[in-house]
């Protein structure tokens, strides 16, 4: 039996997903991507919703790890009480799914991987959830 080779998913992949599924759930949401140069460890993503703003880190794995650069988890460390989220797109043969993690699990994040539980686990297309923890 041959093996099918998996379509390796990026991170830009999994954010134009997001951004259609906002789109449709939350049309109301303003979602910013930001250019990752402009300063090392900020989040890929500044949301805004009814006045409040949180930010989004976007990953996508094909296996347990989780490359999160030092730069990121001290970010996301310095605004543990704020509302900062890594949005994890998790690939394998049978599937994706979402898990998402608060700015506060980085740490276990970045050294066991998706190995950590989240606050919320989704499968595409059922975003209703996802986008109730992680509105700002």
């Amino acid at each position: 039996i041959p093996k099918t080779k998996l379509k390796r998913k990026t991170e830009s992949s999994f954010w134009k997903q997001l951004k259609r599924a906002m789109q449709k759930h939350r049309p109301k949401w303003r979602p910013l991507r930001l250019e990752s140069s402009v300063s090392l460890g900020v989040p890929d993503v500044l949301i805004a919703v009814d006045g409040a703003f949180g930010m989004w880190e976007l990953k996508v794995t094909h296996a347990n790890a989780v490359r999160i650069s030092p730069h990121q988890i001290s970010f996301a460390e310095s605004h543990r009480q704020y509302p900062v989220w890594f949005l994890v797109c998790v690939v394998d043969p049978v599937g994706e799914r979402v898990l998402a993690y608060h700015a506060r699990d980085v740490q276990e994040l970045a050294r066991i991987g998706v190995k950590h539980p989240p606050q919320l686990e989704i499968t595409p297309p059922n975003w209703d959830s996802l986008f109730a923890l992680i509105c700002p």
